[in-house]
């Protein structure tokens, strides 16, 4: 039987979720708080330049949802094999690593040292296993601390700010693969072989034109025409219940307050703010436990610059530091269509956490330590860029923390309690997860509610995600 389904958020997972639903025969209204489709996959336009919220590729291995995605876009995508590297000791190395380069930059001593640092931490650990307090203790036990200190230290901490030791080792067993991670190292130690493929995901594709964005507008337009609703600019400010069930949600409109009565809800917003909307019922150590879930923002600052591009690079990864940016990106080599032909943008990531100093910065402070960042970085020169604009996103990153896992369980927990309520993708799992996985997710949990008529929280698949 059809069922009316509010969904909350427009990023990918609830635009796939609610545009699933709608193949499904049901009735679906997307409440989304910001004024544009996609949550942090959103692109917008500034002057004739498409800007994304730093560097987004759609990469999978799932054919059908590869299918989907092309479907969506109506085919107009460009396929792209990965560019990057990693500014480290004032050189730049090509990511993954590369047999000539890593020796010609660091030396064949320095690798030397980190194969007998290997051996040693492999045979410390059989001899005496020890847990994975934390992501140091995770790395340093399979790898050795010559390559902790040199790729996993310096970028881990400057990118979420804090101590790798106060890291869980959680975040280093879903994001890096052991054995994917030593194969590219102990390829560095000899040449190329003739045909090998260096990098394990070196192909991806892309919008072709309207930035990542466009991908989260298609599905908009494809919602809308199937007699799905999307309000904008309206967030979810609270949700009744009548029993354990959800039975009414009201949000702020630009128009005014209003509500609906769903048979079925699917949350893709942040764990803290549906915990804050469920209201008093919701026990205190268990919204005690919402509020301890933390995220890392990121302020996006993006320059224009007048020559046709500043590197064949992705994106760049800028570990030292002295450096304030610790990632910057330039979409025209992910599609010429998102700057003209002559000038270029990029983005300077830098991260902070809502109301910090940083966070705080004016528009200005924040595009002159970018300029002057990748002035030291030999990437610009001395008043070439000019600020084109700046983007802040308070929820970039979910932190694993020492403490987030026992949290995250309590809260989980509570929901899974709500039978007409559906958690799901980025936010709404507090899982940092890549594209594929917040479509895959959000159509997986459609689906569950179609067969169900009601649905208890969706895990997130269980599969490596890739790097």
């Amino acid at each position: 039987m059809p069922m009316n389904i509010v969904v909350l958020g427009a990023g990918l997972a609830g635009l796939a979720g609610a545009h699933e639903l709608l193949v499904r025969g049901h009735r679906v209204t997307v409440l989304e708080e910001a004024t544009r489709v996609g949550g942090l996959a959103t692109s917008w336009r500034m002057g004739p330049y498409w800007l994304d919220l730093g560097p987004h590729r759609i990469h999978t291995q799932n054919a059908e949802l590869e299918a989907h995605i092309y479907e969506i876009l109506g085919g107009d995508l460009v396929r792209r094999e990965r560019s990057s590297r990693i500014f480290l000791r004032g050189r730049y190395f090509d990511y993954p690593l590369q047999f000539s380069n890593v020796i010609a930059n660091l030396g064949p001593g320095l690798l030397a040292r980190a194969l007998g640092d290997y051996a040693v931490a492999r045979l410390r650990e059989r001899l005496r296993p020890t847990p994975d307090a934390h992501f140091e203790a995770w790395v340093k036990k399979r790898f050795g601390r010559t390559l902790y200190e040199l790729f996993f230290e310096a970028y881990t901490t400057k990118a979420w700010g804090m101590p790798c030791t106060e890291i869980s080792a959680d975040w280093a067993a879903q994001r890096i693969s052991q054995a994917n991670l030593w194969d590219t190292i102990l390829k560095t130690l000899r040449p190329p072989q003739a045909g090998e493929v260096r990098s394990l995901v070196s192909e991806f594709i892309y919008p072709a034109h309207g930035g990542i964005g466009q991908l989260a507008r298609c599905y908009a337009e494809k919602i809308e025409a199937a007699g799905g609703e999307i309000r904008l600019a309206t967030p979810m400010t609270s949700i009744e219940r009548k029993g354990a069930r959800v039975r009414r949600v009201h949000f702020a409109a630009p128009d005014g307050q209003g509500s609906l009565e769903p048979d079925a809800m699917l949350n893709t917003a942040p764990l803290g703010a549906l915990a804050r909307a469920l209201g008093p019922q919701v026990p205190a150590d268990v919204q005690s436990a919402a509020r301890g879930l933390e995220h890392v923002a990121i302020l996006f600052v993006y320059l224009e610059v007048e020559r046709p591009t500043v590197s064949a690079d992705h994106w760049i990864y800028l570990p030292e530091k002295h450096i304030r940016v610790h990632r910057i990106s330039e979409f025209k080599n992910f599609s010429d269509t998102t700057a003209p032909g002559a000038s270029t943008a990029l983005c300077c990531e830098i991260t902070c956490r809502v109301g910090d100093a940083t966070w705080n910065l004016s528009a200005l402070e924040a595009g002159q330590i970018a300029m002057t960042d990748l002035e030291r970085c030999g990437l610009l020169q001395a008043g070439e860029a000019r600020l084109l604009d700046v983007a802040r996103a308070p929820r970039a990153y979910p932190v694993y923390d020492l403490d987030y896992r026992p949290r995250l369980a309590s809260l989980r927990t509570y929901i899974a309690g709500i039978p007409n309520l559906v958690t799901t993708g980025r936010q709404g799992l507090f899982r940092y997860n890549n594209m594929d996985h917040s479509i895959a997710m959000g159509r997986q949990a459609a689906k569950r509610l179609d067969q169900a008529g009601s649905a208890t929280e969706l895990e997130p698949e269980s599969q490596p995600l890739p790097a």
